[in-house]
């Protein structure tokens, strides 16, 4: 193994967070009340499934969950069924989601860290629709190592009729700036997740506000630094105040 494996490693430890044991994290909620169950996690932006990943713990503690993966970048694709061999818990969809439309995707060589080797973890996790979005970061000097390709784009209920998706309990979003997009084709009448964590980090002011009014009448929001946690209202009582107690509702 060499010294840039090495580093590598050590700063993908360095930023591990302990998501199941510390309150300020969602993990740590969707554990306290589903962690007896057989839950469905629909992960939309995967990435590897693995690295700095929310859901990957709650899936390593919990063998009786079960996930559809969404993942439209070809190399991180073939990582991510990697990180998750079992094939009768996990489904895996190599696609991005919009309107059907079959666009241009952007996302980072993977070769820009022999370059730049101190890039952090999630460099490849920049993944858009817009080229820009990469471009922003790190002073443009990633745009010799961005890479397109006319990707397979379908709506989510397709997603969701083709793999046939009935109850959800987590739906969790990261499409760098593309989540309401995504968000404001769930049908909350026959889909109506107990958990959706989306970002809006990247989102406009007007797309924010627009998911959050999308949202209000069925969840209680919560900020919590780049995401957006929406907890079903109809949840236990006592499970909504303490979680209402920790983050303070929107």
């Amino acid at each position: 193994m060499n010294l840039r494996t090495l580093l590598a490693r050590a700063k993908r430890q360095l930023f591990k967070k302990p998501f199941l044991q510390d309150q300020r994290y969602p993990p740590y909620w969707f554990d306290q009340l589903l962690g007896g169950q057989a839950a469905f996690l629909v992960q939309i932006g995967s990435n590897d499934g693995k690295t700095g990943d929310p859901l990957y713990p709650l899936l390593q503690k919990h063998p009786s969950w079960k996930a559809l993966f969404v993942e439209p970048v070809p190399y991180v694709f073939e990582q991510l069924r990697k990180n998750y061999p079992d094939h009768q818990r996990f489904r895996f969809e190599n696609v991005a989601i919009n309107k059907g439309e079959q666009l241009s995707f952007h996302w980072v060589d993977p070769k820009a860290r022999d370059t730049y080797p101190d890039l952090p973890y999630w460099f490849d996790q920049l993944g858009s629709f817009d080229k820009q979005h990469i471009l922003k970061h790190f002073d443009g000097k990633l745009a010799p190592f961005i890479i397109s390709k006319e990707l397979e784009g379908i709506p989510l209920p397709t997603l969701f009729e083709r793999n046939q998706v009935q109850q959800i309990d987590i739906l969790h979003i990261d499409t760098e700036g593309y989540d309401w997009t995504i968000l404001s084709q769930l049908d909350l009448a026959q889909h109506r997740p107990k958990f959706i964590l989306y970002e809006h980090n990247h989102l406009s002011s007007a797309d924010l506000e627009a998911s959050k009014a999308f949202l209000r009448e069925d969840y209680w929001l919560f900020e919590i630094g780049i995401d957006m946690l929406a907890v079903r209202r109809d949840l236990e009582k006592g499970y909504l105040k303490r979680i209402k107690k920790q983050f303070g509702k929107v």
